[in-house]
């Protein structure tokens, strides 16, 4: 990672939020119930995937994966950088891009709305991270 922080679309972007969420005494008491695993899906041109695993909001791995295949998770969340983008700017709601299905959503959704403050919460912390973009 470089001096300046995270970069969009790599994964110091996802490492970076890890090292936010599990220093964050809120987050404890939000993310209490979160145990799950989560896929991001950066479509081309970056074509990535972020691997993370939460077990009761302590998130326990942060990986870069080479296929959708290589570890099983509990969400998949697919989208164009362009959308990624839009929401680590606040210029797209996270809950509008997945409304409208610009973010796709492949998992359990009945525990994403119950979890809906904590999983709001992730998101916020990760806008709050400033990425450098290309």
């Amino acid at each position: 990672m470089s001096s300046e922080g995270p970069v969009f679309g790599t994964l110091s972007l996802y490492q970076a939020m890890a090292d936010a969420l599990n220093s964050d005494p809120a987050w404890v008491e939000k993310g209490a119930n979160i145990t799950a695993s989560m896929v991001y899906n950066y479509l081309p041109p970056i074509g990535r995937l972020f691997y993370l695993n939460f077990d009761h909001g302590k998130i326990t791995e942060v990986a870069e994966l080479a296929s959708e295949d290589e570890k099983p998770a509990d969400y998949l969340i697919t989208g164009s950088p362009d959308v990624w983008r839009a929401v680590f700017k606040k210029e797209l709601k996270p809950t509008t891009a997945m409304a409208t299905g610009k973010l796709k959503v492949k998992g359990k959704q009945t525990y994403l709305l119950k979890n809906m403050a904590a999983f709001s919460y992730i998101l916020e912390v990760m806008t709050g991270l400033d990425p450098a973009y290309d």
